[in-house]
């Protein structure tokens, strides 16, 4: 009573359903008890405004109806006391409840086996005949219980059908919600490799030059000139490129990641880009850049990009890169050795490698970076080509 207590006394959320099948008891036990409506319009707004908290309170609910009923059903008003039929009724509705709004299972399996039971023992104990309460026998008992037991067969029925319709569409939402998570999550794992890729190379090449021009300022004019413009491109590009991911961040989000197309023979504007940077880079292409999807040509030209730029940093003075990339029919394969000393893998805190990685991968592709034997450092990127992918994006 306490727990029905403060539900009425909280904000809870009582939904039209809830004032129409609580009026509907009322109206119908004054109705049944037509020798005393006032005595049904009592019982009836009690079991009402009990019935209101079925949905949040089902088993302290159907508790509170069954005490209301057995202390109703003796009340005798005129010589006429309130139909059994009425009794049941309100009986079977906290029992519908229990089924359907119980927590756990066993609190569906305790709400439909109390009520039963209830209602078998108050059919046997016969309160609303004239001789009042009888002693329960074990064959009347039996008896009631078997007949009462399609009528709890169908209240069952139909509350597991409810309940198990509300856990399938709740399961479903869920299930929904966890992709859509994961969705999120990728397409935020994807911008900010992006991210990375475009400053890191960007800002890479803008310190290089930065500094050469800062060196040749007074000893070659033209050079440093030279690196100005060069510093003014690289700055011009990754502006546009962040430009376009800003406006996927304000977009509405409900589409796939993805950017202007890239293909394959872009890589050459990358490996130019890394000469006009300084670096004396090589560029070998075997085979004719087949038709294949921007997202495999990206992360080609990803790597390709983060290998120059590594070269840049790490590979120490003069250092020289060849790109050489093998064209297939079933797979792709891109191999950047550059002359300059290897990288420190132990003090190495950049994401480039795990991002050249996940990004090989996420294409059932394989990926290798590492010192290479003849001196220097390797990076090699294979990705294989189905028959699916063979098509433009």
């Amino acid at each position: 009573m306490n727990d029905l207590l403060r539900f009425m006394s909280s904000r809870r959320r009582i939904s039209p359903a809830d004032l129409l099948v609580s009026g509907s008891v009322a109206a119908l036990a004054t109705w049944w008890w037509h020798r005393s409506p006032l005595g049904g319009l009592l019982f009836g707004v009690l079991a009402g405004l009990l019935l209101l908290a079925r949905r949040h309170r089902p088993l302290v609910v159907l508790g509170s109806v069954m005490v209301l009923t057995v202390l109703t059903a003796s009340v005798e008003v005129d010589g006429t006391k309130l139909h059994e039929g009425m009794l049941l009724l309100t009986v079977g509705i906290a029992m519908y409840a229990a089924v359907v709004h119980a927590a756990t299972r066993r609190g569906v399996i305790a709400g439909g086996l109390g009520g039963l039971l209830f209602a078998s023992l108050l059919l046997s104990a016969h309160p609303n005949t004239d001789a009042g309460w009888q002693p329960i026998r074990l064959g009347d008992l039996v008896h009631n219980a078997a007949t009462m037991l399609g009528f709890a067969a169908v209240i069952g029925v139909a509350g597991l059908t409810v309940r198990f319709t509300r856990e399938r569409v709740r399961s479903t939402e869920r299930e929904r919600d966890h992709v859509a998570r994961i969705a999120v999550a990728e397409e935020r794992t994807q911008i900010a490799r992006e991210l990375h890729d475009i400053v890191a190379h960007s800002l890479s090449v803008i310190v290089l030059q930065a500094n050469g021009a800062a060196y040749a300022f007074d000893h070659d004019p033209a050079r440093a000139r030279e690196a100005l413009r060069t510093i003014g491109a690289t700055g011009s590009d990754a502006l546009e490129e962040i430009r376009q991911l800003v406006e996927l961040l304000r977009g509405a989000g409900d589409g796939p990641f993805d950017r202007n197309p890239v293909a394959l023979d872009q890589i050459g504007a990358v490996v130019q880009r890394a000469r006009d940077a300084g670096l004396t880079a090589e560029l070998i292409i075997d085979g004719t850049p087949p038709e294949v999807p921007s997202a495999v040509a990206l992360a080609f030209y990803r790597i390709v990009q983060e290998s120059l730029t590594n070269t840049l940093k790490h590979a120490g003075p003069a250092p020289t890169a060849t790109v050489r990339v093998q064209n297939r029919p079933d797979f792709i394969q891109i191999d950047v050795t550059d002359t300059g000393t290897t990288i420190d893998m132990e003090n190495y805190s950049g994401h480039g490698l795990i991002g050249m990685r996940e990004r090989v991968s996420l294409h059932g592709g394989s990926f290798d970076a590492g010192p290479d034997p003849d001196g220097g450092w390797r990076v090699h990127a294979r990705i294989p080509l189905s028959a699916d992918r063979k098509v433009p994006a």
